[in-house]
């Protein structure tokens, strides 16, 4: 795809009704989320001081991909997308107000039920949202501009969600950016509301119930998990992440902790540095267009995440230079200043450090997914998708267990370079393991479509 063409996919992209509506949807959605993502572990932190207890409340949300991921797939290959996505998000958008009733520490177990739960819900919604896109998305050579599209919902998300959250927050409170969540989960469904999703699996909604036994949902993930591991290219894509998360999962556990007990950041501080992520990320989409031609899938996840590492390591050894300091500016009384006035003592390398990170996030995510959307037919992407998540998540729990652990006895700075080494030691394995589709992805005419549809309900 040139440069030319890859202006032409965004323009068709955009005149896309259904493709618009998800596009905006998920990024109302996604703003809500960070008011969520970034309360939490304030929270949590703020009533208990433990990096444990922060570590077990981002288990809680990690624990369903793992428990839930491919029965979930199961039910997606089934259901109808659209609805699928429609009712998880109105679910979510009552769940989400029960973290309203957290006041003390005796009570942040509510915050792990809610997490879960949560989580539960979006294993539903989020292989739904991955398999309808390419049914939307009908050219095979917009696809890859399409993922690119959607890595940017995550960072108009980082861009507007974190400040908002962290001013919201530091002003009136968790209580408000929980509301705002919720109200987003409304936003998202009425989006999708809007959308026109291909049937695609016509003619066996409620085939498993009619089949109706524990052996026929073993059955289909038996199917998703044989799918998987038939695909060098997403054994691949499997084997590469689990070690991404191997690294990960203890940045997301020690994240907070480490920005509050490091460079004294409030609930400003920490948006704004998922902002300056976001920024990067920004970048990083407007520049995957460029780079799309030139480089291979392969080449553009596995360089992308070992770039990545690098910075997760340079962030645990950042120093905590900002405008304040370099003028000699005492940081004594930063308590009392106003929250606007607080960010001018961000840590420089930092922010920057956050930025680059964004601009190498969204190539590398997005190749990867486009690799494995290719790779796997519709019928099965939903299965797939679910045990691709479920096995990647047990490396993530690893991590964060190991990361929660520790993180009271270990200099938090320290684990964070060893999650970069292990981050940089994940690009090395993509480029020895990953394999790109030599097949073009195609929507099935409806014949095939139906062939397949009945060897599915032959139990394949």
């Amino acid at each position: 795809m040139t440069a030319k063409e890859g202006g032409s996919a965004y323009r068709r992209l955009f005149r896309n009704r259904s493709f618009v509506a998800l596009w905006l949807g998920q990024t109302i959605s996604f703003i809500g989320d960070y008011f969520y993502w970034l309360a939490i572990p304030i929270m949590v932190e703020k009533l208990t001081g433990s990096a444990l207890q922060v570590g077990l409340s981002m288990m809680a949300s990690a624990l369903p991909v793992l428990l839930l991921g491919p029965v979930a797939g199961v039910f997606v290959d089934r259901w109808d997308r659209k609805r699928t996505m429609i009712v998880a998000d109105l679910l979510r958008a009552l769940l989400v107000l029960a973290c309203l009733a957290v006041r003390t520490a005796d009570q942040v177990w509510i915050y792990y039920v809610v997490a879960f739960a949560m989580s539960c819900i979006s294993r539903f919604f989020y292989p739904a949202r991955g398999a309808a896109l390419p049914l939307i998305v009908t050219e095979a050579d917009d696809l890859l501009a399409a993922n690119g599209l959607m890595q940017i919902v995550e960072t108009v998300g980082l861009l507007a969600g974190p400040a908002l959250a962290g001013f919201t927050i530091g002003i009136w409170g968790s209580g408000a950016a929980f509301v705002v969540d919720s109200a987003s989960f409304l936003v998202s469904a009425g989006a999708i509301l809007l959308m026109t999703v291909p049937l695609t699996t016509a003619g066996r909604q409620g085939a498993l119930v009619a089949r109706g036994s524990l052996g026929a949902v073993w059955g289909e993930m038996r199917v998703g998990l044989s799918a998987l591991f038939g695909s060098r290219t997403v054994v691949g894509i499997l084997l590469c992440l689990s070690v991404v998360q191997l690294g990960m999962g203890a940045v997301n556990v020690i994240w907070v902790p480490y920005m509050q007990r490091t460079f004294g950041l409030g609930p400003e501080g920490l948006g704004a540095v998922d902002t300056a992520q976001g920024i990067g990320m920004a970048l990083g989409g407007l520049m995957l267009g460029m780079v799309v031609a030139r480089v291979s899938k392969r080449n553009m996840a596995s360089w992308g995440i070992i770039i990545l590492g690098i910075l997760i390591g340079l962030i645990g050894v950042a120093p905590a230079w900002s405008l304040a300091s370099l003028r000699g500016q005492e940081t004594a009384a930063i308590a009392q200043l106003g929250v606007a006035q607080r960010l001018a003592y961000m840590p420089l390398m930092l922010l920057l450090y956050s930025v680059l990170l964004g601009i190498f996030l969204v190539p590398a995510q997005s190749a990867l997914v486009t690799m494995m959307q290719l790779a796997v037919p519709d019928l099965k992407r939903g299965r797939v998708s679910g045990a691709l998540n479920a096995l990647t998540t047990a490396a993530t729990l690893l991590s964060m267990a190991v990361a929660a652990s520790l993180g009271e006895v270990v200099m938090l700075g320290t684990i964070y370079v060893a999650a970069g080494v292990i981050v940089v030691a994940a690009g090395l394995v993509g480029f020895a393991v990953l394999e790109e589709p030599t097949t073009s992805r195609k929507v099935p005419a409806e014949p095939a479509l139906r062939e397949a549809e009945q060897q599915v309900g032959a139990g394949e």
